[in-house]
C-alpha cells in the first residue's frame, strides 16, 4: 500500500472513531434530554386523580432513564445531571431514602459540581418530608451558610422556617420567615413570608397577630382565589378576637362576590360564627341550621351541627340539646372529622346527666363527693369546660372536705391553674394548700413533685419537711394503737399487713392507677417527692393511660 492509500485509510479510521464517539455522545445526551422532558411534563400535570397516576408513572420513567444512563455511560460529563434529576424524581415519588442516597453521592463524588448547592437544599427537603426534621435543619442551615447568595436562598429560608415549625420552635420559624420579608424585593415573596407567619400565629391561637399578618397581605391586585382564602382566615381571626362586626361585614362582602358553589358554605359558617361573637346566639343557631339544611351530608353541615352543640353546652347551659346535636353529628356524619369528638361529647354529657339524675337523699357524703368528682372530670377531660370543672372540684372541697376524693379535687384545681390557665403563682399556692391540708395523701407527694418543676424549691423543702413530720406522727400513732390493741384483743394480721396510707378511691386523672404507700413505687424506695405524679388511668376510660402533665 502506497503512502497516499495509507493516509486515506488512517483518515477513514479516525472519522469512524469520531462518528462512533459522536453517536455515543448523542445517545446519552438524548436519554438525559428525554428524562428532563418527561420530568417537566410530570410537573405540569394537574392535580386530578387520573393525572396523579400519570404523574407517578412519568416520575418512574425519569428514574428509569437516568439510572440507565448512569449504568451505560458512567464516564459521561452529564452524569451528575442525571443523578440529580433522578434524586428529585425519587423525592416526588416519596422514595426519600433512595433520593437522599443520590444527593449524597453527588456531594461525595462530584464536589465541584454545580449541583452541589441544589443537592444540599434537596437533602434538607427530603429529610423534612421524611419527618426527620433535626437532620433537615442541619442541611438547611448548611445551605444558608455556604451559599448565602444562591438563587434558592429564599426557598431554603422558607424550608428552614417550616422545619423549625415542625420542631415546635415557633420563634425560630418566625425568624426565618422574617428574614425573607426583610430581604426579598418581590411582593409575591414578601407576601408568602407574611402568610406563613400568619398561619403559624393562627395555628397557635394567637389570633391578633395572625389578623395583623393577614391584613398586610390583603392588597389591590391579588387574584380572587387568593383574596378569598386570606379573607376567610382573617374573618375567623376577627371573630376570635371580638372584631365581630368587622368579621360579619367581611363575610357578607365575600358572599356578594362569590360565584363558585364551594365558596359559599365556609362564608355562611363564618357569618354564623360572627353572630356567636356578637352574643347573638339565636341568630347564630338559625345561621348554622341554614347551613345544615342547604348542605346536608357535607362536612359543612357536620361542622354546623357541632357548633350548635357547643352553643347549647357552653353558652346556653342546655346539656340535653347539646347531647342531641353532638349525637346527630356522630350518627349522621360518621366520616367527618367532627364525628369522633361529637360522639365522645354526646356520651359524656349523657353520663353527666345520669349522674345528676341519680343523686339521692340516702347516699353518703363519700358517694355524693365521688359523683361530683366524676362529673368534674367529665367537664374537664371530655367537654373541656374548665370553669365548670373548677366549680365542681371546688364544691367538693367546700362541701365534702373529709372524703377520699377531696385531695384529688385539690390536686386537680392546682393542676388546672398550672397547665391550662398558666397561672403559676396561683398553682403554687394551691399545691401548698393541698399539702398543708392533706399531708398524708398520695396527691401531696405529687404536689411536691410539681413544685420542683415550677422552681419553688425552697417552698418544696419546707413542705417536704412538713409532710415527713405528718407521716412520722401517723406512724407513731399507728404503732401506739397496735400496741394497745395487742394487750386487749387478738391481732388482726390482715389489717397489720396493709399499708397505712393506701388511696382506696377509684383510679382517676389525678391519682395513680394502682395505689401505693406514700414513699414507694412498685415496692422500691423512692426519693421524697421524686415520683412524677400523676401517671394514672383516665377514670372515664380505664383502658386509656395518660398523665396529667
Amino acid at each position: 500500500m502506497n503512502l497516499r492509500a495509507t493516509r486515506i485509510a488512517r483518515a477513514c479510521a479516525v472519522a469512524a472513531l469520531v462518528a462512533a464517539a459522536s453517536m455515543q455522545s448523542c445517545a446519552y445526551f438524548n436519554t438525559l434530554y428525554n428524562a428532563r422532558r418527561i420530568y417537566r411534563e410530570a410537573e405540569k400535570a394537574s392535580e386530578t386523580e387520573g393525572a396523579a397516576r400519570e404523574q407517578r408513572e412519568k416520575y418512574k420513567e425519569v428514574v428509569k432513564k437516568c439510572a440507565q444512563m448512569v449504568q451505560d455511560y458512567p464516564k459521561s460529563r452529564w452524569i451528575d445531571d442525571a443523578m440529580f434529576l433522578m434524586g428529585t424524581a425519587l423525592v416526588k415519588q416519596e422514595e426519600y431514602d433512595k433520593a437522599i442516597r443520590k444527593f449524597q453521592e453527588i456531594l461525595t463524588n462530584f464536589p465541584q459540581s454545580d449541583y452541589v448547592p441544589r443537592s444540599i437544599y434537596w437533602l434538607a427537603l427530603a429529610y423534612h418530608l421524611k419527618k426527620d426534621d433535626a437532620q433537615a435543619l442541619v442541611y438547611a442551615d448548611r445551605f444558608l451558610k455556604e451559599y448565602p447568595r444562591h438563587e434558592l436562598r429564599f426557598d431554603a429560608l422558607f424550608l428552614g422556617g417550616d422545619v423549625k415549625r415542625a420542631l415546635e420552635d415557633y420563634e425560630g420559624a418566625l425568624a426565618y420567615y422574617g428574614i425573607v420579608a426583610a430581604e426579598a424585593k418581590k411582593k409575591e415573596i414578601v407576601d408568602e413570608s407574611r402568610l406563613k407567619s400568619a398561619e403559624l400565629f393562627r395555628g397557635r391561637g394567637d389570633w391578633e397577630k395572625a389578623a395583623e399578618s393577614y391584613r398586610r397581605v390583603l392588597r389591590k391586585g391579588i387574584p380572587w382565589e387568593r383574596r378569598y382564602e386570606i379573607s376567610l382566615a382573617l374573618g375567623e381571626c376577627l371573630a376570635k378576637t371580638g372584631g365581630c362586626v368587622e368579621a360579619l361585614a367581611l363575610f357578607d362582602g365575600l358572599l356578594a362576590k362569590a360565584t363558585a358553589n364551594l365558596e359559599i358554605p365556609p362564608l355562611l359558617l363564618g357569618r354564623a360564627a360572627s353572630y356567636e361573637c356578637m352574643d347573638s346566639l339565636p341568630r347564630a343557631l338559625v345561621a348554622y341550621r341554614e347551613v345544615g339544611a342547604k348542605y346536608p351530608k357535607s362536612t359543612y353541615s357536620a361542622e354546623a351541627y357541632y357548633r350548635i352543640g357547643i352553643i347549647y353546652q357552653e353558652r346556653l347551659d342546655s346539656l340535653r340539646l347539646a347531647a342531641d346535636a353532638f349525637a346527630k353529628v356522630g350518627n349522621e356524619y360518621a366520616n367527618s372529622d367532627f364525628a369522633p369528638v361529637s360522639l365522645e361529647r354526646s356520651s359524656s354529657i349523657k353520663r353527666l346527666l345520669d349522674l345528676q339524675k341519680s343523686a339521692g337523699k340516702g347516699e353518703s357524703a363519700a358517694q355524693a363527693a365521688e359523683k361530683r368528682f366524676i362529673a368534674a372530670e367529665i367537664q374537664l377531660t371530655r367537654l373541656e369546660d374548665i370553669p365548670m370543672a373548677l366549680a365542681g372540684y371546688t364544691a367538693i372541697l367546700d362541701s365534702f372536705p373529709e372524703t377520699p376524693v377531696a385531695p384529688k379535687a385539690a390536686y386537680a384545681i392546682a393542676w388546672i391553674n398550672q397547665n391550662r390557665l398558666r397561672e403559676k403563682e396561683t398553682a403554687i399556692e394551691r399545691y401548698r394548700a393541698l399539702i398543708e391540708r392533706y399531708p398524708r395523701s398520695y396527691q401531696a407527694k405529687g404536689a411536691l413533685y410539681q413544685l420542683s418543676l415550677v422552681g419553688a424549691d425552697s417552698l418544696r423543702a419546707y413542705l417536704q419537711a412538713y409532710r415527713d413530720s405528718a407521716l412520722a406522727d401517723t406512724t407513731a400513732a399507728l404503732k401506739a394503737d397496735t400496741t394497745a390493741a395487742s394487750k386487749t384483743a387478738p391481732v388482726d394480721t390482715a389489717a397489720a399487713s396493709r399499708p397505712a396510707l393506701v388511696d382506696t378511691t377509684a383510679a382517676s386523672k389525678f391519682s395513680p392507677a394502682a395505689p401505693a404507700p406514700p414513699d414507694t413505687l412498685g415496692g422500691a424506695r423512692a426519693e421524697p417527692g421524686a415520683l412524677p405524679v400523676p401517671a394514672p388511668v383516665d377514670t372515664l376510660n380505664p383502658a386509656k393511660q395518660g398523665g396529667v402533665g
